[in-house]
């Protein structure tokens, strides 16, 4: 049976929250940058918490980060991408007939592995490379797949039409489903070193001697004047009906943040550089301002008390104090003089018999920082606490005496006495009463 600790607490902060300045607590992060992109999602890695967020589930074109699917759906489909061989069919450049592109120069019945056709696909974004791996599993097929892995990671605003990105109106995303998406390719073996990768070189072909390959994510590039050192990948993804679009990472000082930006707009923005791309801009000025004004806080720690139930059958005391199993972590705003208001929902028995050994599971808890849920945790005991027998033989002969079938045999045996003192009190004086009589009438 659920117990809430300090639950009319916990109500009013939230609702204090809702009328209150967002950063009026470290908890509540309002990022301190203007986000000029049309969507946006961003999170902390570490806690999984999103830190910021803009019309994350509104419909959006996602240009060529749609090569985070398709890319790392190949990764998974291929046995051995290595040494996969793949015919580039001759016909690759038709779809893309009087549209300019990014791409690899790669020839219809070029012979490249799929190893080198992902990473033409990750890092250069070469759209005949999406199609020709496409075009490897079977065209349709491999977009059915697509979809179908969509919609198994939870995406709910996301449709594929193509491998590749470019517009369709029925081709479309959102910020959260394109962070879903991301958090699967990163467990794809291979995945996050490719997109790391400033520049590749592909093997030589039938019709290509080896040739270097350069990264579209010029945060990465060290020689470019965008590069941005804590940048980790992975995609970006431009066309005119998208504005420009970038998913990345970013890693510094023990943090790591994953960050969508979609329609961001094609007009420079000069507020970090004087001819700045706009969804580089976003990106930088946004992981500044995190990795300047956030950290990472342990906000219950292992052995925190945060309950208690009533203990049964133990000599020394009649209650059990729970602790948490593990920290729980959050990410806050620093410097703002404060600490988080740590409340609790917990879910425990009313009561627990012993025996009870230390480091044993009794409940759990649903932890809030400033009225932000930020984890769940088990509460256990941190003792060992053995069965006093003669308490519970006694309570064992308690129950038997004060259960239903004992009161039942109580009241027989008061009908009984009451049956005997009537028979006594009223029949068996009656009797004697008439003998009486009768003797005195002889």
């Amino acid at each position: 049976m659920k117990r809430r600790i300090v639950a009319a607490a916990a109500v009013l902060l939230i609702m204090a929250g809702a009328v209150l300045p967002v950063n009026a607590s470290p908890t509540r992060i309002e990022l301190g940058v203007e986000v000029t992109a049309e969507a946006a999602y961003i999170v902390n890695d570490d806690t999984g918490r999103v830190v910021y967020q803009k019309n994350a589930d509104r419909r959006m074109y996602p240009a060529s980060t749609t090569k985070i699917m398709s890319a790392a759906l190949a990764m998974t489909m291929c046995g051995d991408i290595e040494n996969t061989m793949v015919t580039v069919p001759y016909d690759v450049w038709v779809e893309f007939d009087g549209i300019d592109i990014s791409n690899a120069g790669i020839y219809g019945g070029e012979v490249m592995s799929m190893s080198d056709l992902v990473h033409c696909m990750l890092i250069q974004s070469a759209n005949e490379a999406a199609s020709s791996v496409a075009a490897y599993f079977g065209r349709d097929s491999f977009i059915e797949a697509m979809n179908r892995k969509a919609a198994e990671l939870g995406c709910t605003g996301t449709h594929f039409v193509n491998p590749h990105g470019l517009f369709d109106e029925n081709h479309y995303t959102t910020a959260r489903d394109l962070y879903l998406i991301t958090q699967w390719a990163l467990t794809v073996p291979g995945f996050s070193e490719i997109t790391s990768l400033s520049s590749y070189t592909l093997s030589e072909t039938n019709v290509h001697s080896e040739r270097d390959i350069y990264s579209t994510i010029m945060l990465q590039n060290s020689y470019s004047g965008y590069y941005t050192r804590y940048i980790k990948g992975i995609k970006t993804g431009t066309i005119d009906e998208s504005g420009r679009c970038l998913v990345t990472r970013a890693e510094s000082g023990g943090m790591s943040f994953t960050a969508v930006f979609l329609g961001c707009p094609f007009e420079v923005d000069t507020r970090f550089w004087d001819e700045g791309n706009s969804v580089f801009t976003n990106a930088r000025l946004s992981f500044d301002w995190l990795f300047d004004n956030t950290a990472v806080s342990e906000v219950v720690k292992t052995g925190t008390p945060v309950s208690e139930t009533a203990l049964k059958y133990a000599s020394e005391k009649d209650y059990l104090m729970l602790y948490a199993a593990s920290p729980v972590s959050t990410i806050i705003q620093t410097g703002t003089g404060e600490s988080p208001d740590i409340t609790y929902e917990t879910s425990v028995p009313e009561e627990i018999e012993a025996p009870v050994a230390d480091g044993q599971v009794i409940g759990s808890a649903r932890v809030y920082s400033d009225g932000v849920y930020v984890g769940d945790v088990d509460l256990i005991a941190m003792e060992d606490i053995k069965k006093s027998y003669f308490i519970y033989i006694m309570d064992r002969i308690n129950r038997v005496l004060t259960s239903t079938p004992a009161i039942i045999c109580y009241a027989l045996l008061l009908v009984l006495a009451a049956l005997y003192s009537y028979y006594m009190l009223v029949v068996v004086r009656r009797a004697e009463s008439e003998r009486n009589r009768g003797r005195r009438n002889r």
